[in-house]
């Protein structure tokens, strides 16, 4: 009877956190907490992107887009279109019904906007059912030229939070294209973590295993570190 009990409390809440809505850049499947990245030229007026989303329930239910501006550079604009267009930071509720899948060039697909210089930007997209904000799928957008990283755009854009840190930490930054690693080592040098990035993006770190005290973390490229900051894990 235990184990009945026990299984069933785990199926709810799988039923609990399941997400109703699936997205797709282009043609390309997401996660939840993806990172795209959108390369800004220089050339054109504004960037774009075109992306997609599918109802995965049985049921039909209205949602929002929600835009948070992580960081920008001057005289940056974001801006998106899903049916209407959008300065601000919050669509009007939006229907889908039951298994609808909406491509990324439809009139209702989700199309963002950026117009601004050739600098490291990070905007999150979050899509929500309005009957349940808990049941929700989120993706961040990268925008930088990816090539030629200056050492204070990395220092200007490098953060980590929160900070003091207890279980997890978030870190944002941008990185060249290749050979880059984000890096966190202790007051004596030892390296307690190492992962491979690019471009512009924020990484979750579990910080559950480290040992309290402060901690060095940045970003290293072709075996240098570009800078470093201070972490402090309780």
């Amino acid at each position: 009877m235990k184990r009945i009990v026990t299984l069933l409390l785990v199926m709810a809440a799988v039923a609990v956190n399941a997400q109703s809505i699936k997205l797709f850049y282009g043609e390309t499947p997401m996660n939840n907490n993806d990172t795209v990245f959108v390369p800004v030229d220089g050339h054109s007026d504004q960037t774009d992107a075109f992306f997609g989303y599918q109802n995965l329930t049985d049921n039909a239910f209205e949602f929002r887009v929600k835009k948070e501006v992580i960081f920008h550079g001057e005289d940056a604009d974001f801006s998106f279109c899903i049916g209407e267009c959008y300065t601000g930071n919050l669509s009007i509720p939006i229907s889908l019904a039951a298994n609808e899948v909406v491509s990324s060039n439809d009139q209702m697909g989700l199309h963002t906007i950026y117009i601004g210089p050739e600098e490291p930007a990070l905007v999150k997209y979050t899509f929500f059912r309005t009957d349940n904000e808990s049941d929700a799928v989120s993706f961040y957008i990268g925008y930088s030229t990816g090539t030629g990283v200056k050492e204070a755009d990395v220092m200007k854009v490098l953060r980590a939070f929160p900070n003091p840190a207890v279980s997890y930490v978030n870190i944002d930054f941008v990185a060249p294209d290749h050979d880059a690693f984000l890096v966190i080592k202790n007051l004596t040098g030892k390296e307690v973590y190492r992962a491979s990035v690019s471009n512009v993006g924020r990484k979750q770190v579990s910080v559950s295993s480290f040992s309290p005290g402060v901690y060095l973390y940045g970003i290293e490229a072709d075996g240098r570190m570009m800078c470093t900051k201070k972490l402090l894990v309780k």
